[in-house]
């Protein structure tokens, strides 16, 4: 029985492969430029037994005599590398974990064990990889025979299926490397495509069921295949997401944005998650969910007008390699001319909250001595100098009462103090009434304009092309 199935899978899956080869290469347009290192293809084939799944993984293209490492994950069994003959792989040295291709390829077989028949199972990270080699393009080959009552869904475009007296044949084929895989006990129905994203229910909905305009602007929208179901708990991996069929469509907005804008910041540690925030809801057009999140949208909504934004926001969606905190200050400068680290000091320091400001590349020169830790800030048609730093390092003794209030300089015989919550200040005791207060506060640091410095303090300020020099 076994020997006619196989023959009878080898001859569907060439059928399918002519049937399907205009879609596929249609579908291959939409990959993305290939980084210049080694490029491979894979094939997985999954066998379906009662209580496992029999793996074939296939890696071709790879270079003949050329030892590779490879990554085993811990979830499989039996895992062994094998050449077309039947033989175990070839080795240069002892290391059990590195191997020769046989011609360009190296096959790997292994099982993954499925705790419960009836109950459905999420795969991810489920294949064996090869260390400093691209995946191209995989293809997953499903044969079933015990499972046949259940549904399969792959994160990749179903590009075949056969279902026959005693066995289904499934055909999966995607870009890069191989998605995430599902099945549960009972039958899903695809019910829509749109925008690269299949949606599975276990109903038939109506056509224009999922239709989200805000997703028509997001350059290279990855494959995603969209399951509602109670079955199994929400899990998203790659190409595949899982949720509850009552999710409200707002929240789904913001999960399949988010979906898109994880791809591009593959970079950001968990715990910045404030920008994949920010990033999600201005695209959805949905409320931030996170403190930081509403900060940052509101000061980039203060700073930047509305097409400054669709500007900033289109930059990042047709940006093909992968988003950074200093990249989108980069975006900035480029829009702008004005330098900013707002990302990058968002990303990076341990206070809560950066406002959102412009610096002046030029170094500082205080005295003909660069201050490299002084830096001055643009704001408006004006640039700031750091108010403690500047006059110290110009030899004012300078001391923040503990009131945090007022501020008291001292050089020589003269001396000053500043209230920074009042629009006067005291000179050798003698008050002066200001139509302004002098000091400017930024997230708790104070600066002082070119202005105020020449008019209280006598300072000259010289600012050429590459720095700027104050002296007195």
């Amino acid at each position: 029985m076994w020997r006619t199935a196989s023959l009878l899978f080898v001859a569907l899956i060439t059928a399918i492969g002519a049937m399907l080869s205009m879609q596929w290469k249609a579908y291959s347009k939409q990959e993305s430029q290939i980084d210049p290192a080694e490029t491979v293809t894979q094939e997985l084939t999954v066998q379906s037994s009662e209580k496992d799944l029999l793996i074939s993984q296939r890696i071709s293209g790879l270079t003949k005599e050329k030892e590779y490492k490879v990554i085993i994950p811990n979830e499989l069994f039996q895992w062994t590398c094998v050449k077309d003959n039947g033989d175990l792989c070839d080795s240069k040295d002892e290391n059990p974990q590195t191997f020769l291709p046989d011609q360009n390829s190296l096959v790997f077989q292994y099982t993954i064990p499925i705790q419960k028949e009836d109950a459905s199972f999420f795969l991810n990270e489920w294949t064996t990889k090869i260390s400093e080699v691209k995946v191209r393009t995989t293809d997953i080959e499903i044969i079933d025979t015990f499972r046949r009552k259940g549904t399969w869904i792959a994160g990749a475009p179903l590009m075949g299926l056969k279902e026959m007296d005693l066995i289904d044949y499934y055909l999966f084929t995607g870009m890069g490397d191989a998605p995430s895989l599902f099945w549960q006990p009972k039958a899903l129905y695809k019910s829509q495509d749109s925008h690269q994203i299949a949606f599975y229910k276990d109903k038939l909905g109506k056509n224009n069921e999922f239709q989200f305009e805000d997703l028509k602007n997001l350059t290279g929208f990855p494959y995603l295949s969209v399951v509602f179901t109670n079955q199994s708990g929400e899990k998203t991996g790659r190409g595949l997401m899982i949720t509850s069929p009552i999710i409200k469509k707002e929240d789904l907005k913001r999960k399949l944005v988010g979906q898109y804008y994880e791809t591009k910041l593959k970079g950001i540690p968990n715990k910045e998650k404030w920008l994949l925030d920010v990033l999600t809801s201005y695209t959805a057009k949905l409320e931030p969910e996170t403190e930081k999140g509403k900060f940052i949208l509101k000061e980039l909504n203060m700073k930047l007008s509305k097409e400054e934004m669709k500007h900033l926001f289109n930059q990042v969606n047709n940006e093909s390699a992968e988003i950074t905190a200093a990249k989108l200050d980069g975006f900035i400068y480029e829009m702008k001319g004005h330098h900013t680290r707002f990302f990058t000091l968002n990303n990076s320091k341990s206070v809560p909250f950066i406002p959102f400001y412009y610096y002046d590349p030029r170094s500082i020169i205080i005295n003909e001595k660069e201050k490299s830790d002084v830096e001055a800030i643009i704001k408006g048609n004006l640039i700031l100098y750091p108010f403690i730093d500047t006059l110290k390092g110009l030899g004012f003794e300078v001391t923040m009462l503990p009131d945090h209030e007022t501020i008291l300089v001292f050089k020589d015989n003269n001396s000053y103090r500043f209230y920074l919550n009042r629009n006067i200040f005291i000179y050798n005791e003698e008050d002066y009434g200001l139509l302004e207060n002098p000091l400017t506060n930024l997230n708790g640091e104070y600066y002082i304009s070119k202005q105020w410095l020449q008019q209280l303090f006598k300072v000259s300020i010289d600012e050429g092309a590459e720095d700027i020099r104050i002296s007195i």
